[in-house]
């Protein structure tokens, strides 16, 4: 239990000190692949995915691009269009919003039909059960509050939030389609403010998010303790 907490919160950490990560960006030019050594660390899959990206589509499209996967959301393309590719920053803001948004009418207009096809296969069928039950059990503020709670769980741009569980967790709880995408979208854009603010602050935000970290560290720490 403690090593999967630790696990999170230093996913959390990666994300929230994005901007530090785009700093070792600057290295490269823009519009090119991105060399790193070859070793095997926590990075690795992050740089892969950008490279990989960077590589076939240019920078407005790869910023959008990344907003769309699920590790990364506007919490890491945020950073990466402003930090390293030197884009914009209301131009990243706005391109991160609508990449962010493209998987929740995905998730909401098809996970029914896409999970009643799944469920056919024994694996994915126990897969999905743990993701479903997982997801109820880690959103009761959204089951409390309904839509409301919906915004509130999106906006916090950490690495258990954001578009894709909210999406996820507003179909679980059976809440309407449109009022689902609309309190997304609030939610979406208050997470893509917080993140511009920190990645324009850069390494005083690294500071503010390193900070962020601690306290929620302790506080699951003190948590974990007491249960």
């Amino acid at each position: 239990m403690i090593s999967r907490k630790i696990l999170n919160l230093l996913v959390m950490f990666l994300c929230l000190t994005s901007p530090l990560i785009a700093d070792i960006y600057e290295m490269s030019e823009k519009n090119t692949v991105i060399e790193y050594p070859d070793i095997d660390d926590n990075h690795s899959l992050r740089k892969d995915i950008v490279n990989r990206v960077s590589r076939i589509f240019t920078p407005e499209v790869t910023i959008f691009v990344i907003s769309m996967i699920p590790i990364f959301e506007l919490r890491g393309a945020i950073p990466l269009g402003i930090n390293h590719f030197k884009l914009n920053p209301l131009l990243v803001f706005f391109i991160c919003i609508a990449g962010n948004m493209v998987p929740v009418f995905i998730i909401l207009l098809f996970l029914d039909i896409l999970t009643k096809i799944l469920f056919r296969v024994p694996i994915l069928r126990r897969f999905l059960e743990y993701l479903f039950q997982r997801t109820r059990r880690k959103n009761e503020t959204i089951e409390m509050y309904e839509e409301m709670g919906l915004v509130a769980f999106v906006a916090i741009p950490l690495p258990i939030t954001g578009a894709w569980t909210g999406s996820l967790a507003a179909y679980l709880f059976g809440l309407k389609f449109w009022k689902s995408v609309f309190f997304i979208f609030v939610g979406v854009i208050i997470a893509g403010i917080v993140v511009t603010i920190l990645s324009l602050l850069g390494w005083l935000g690294a500071i503010i998010a390193l900070t962020v970290l601690l306290v929620l560290f302790l506080r699951k720490a003190v948590k974990i303790k007491s249960s």
